[in-house]
């Protein structure tokens, strides 16, 4: 008897918000000084780990994140940075990437970037179109 194989087609989700973050201090300092400004409680979380194809070494990036209940929204800050190598290579002048992932309406987003911006520490703060970029799949939780 002959059996037909088949191909499971899974479309990962990339509607998300991500904003790149500029920025030479330590991490725990710019979640301090966001936690001010978005009214967030970023707390440390599981690395986020990725490896390239056919190595074996994989890159351990840092993971703060916060849960807004009320909005039904998550949001993660990762380094870009890692062992000398980035989560999104086509943007390394960002040293972090603040994503926001839920609830949030689209007309928020503005005004995310533009708390973020008025942290005094950060040089620059940028959108990030999370469909155009090449390494979109490291963003899949």
């Amino acid at each position: 008897m002959k059996t037909s194989k088949k191909k499971l087609l899974i479309e990962n989700d990339y509607e998300f918000f991500l904003f790149g973050i500029s920025c030479s201090e330590k991490s725990y300092r710019l979640c301090f000084a966001l936690n001010n400004k978005l009214n967030a409680v970023f707390s440390k979380r599981k690395d986020m780990e990725t490896s390239e194809k056919n190595q074996l070494a994989q890159s351990r990036f840092s993971v703060f994140a916060f849960r807004n209940e009320e909005m039904f929204t998550d949001y993660r800050i990762i380094a870009n940075k890692a062992d000398n190598k980035y989560l999104v290579p086509e943007f390394k002048q960002a040293d972090y990437l603040l994503m926001v992932q839920g609830g949030m309406p689209f007309s928020e987003k503005s005004t995310i970037l533009k708390k973020v911006k008025e942290v005094s520490f950060i040089q620059t703060a940028f959108e990030i179109d999370p469909k155009k970029i090449k390494s979109k799949e490291n963003f899949v939780f």
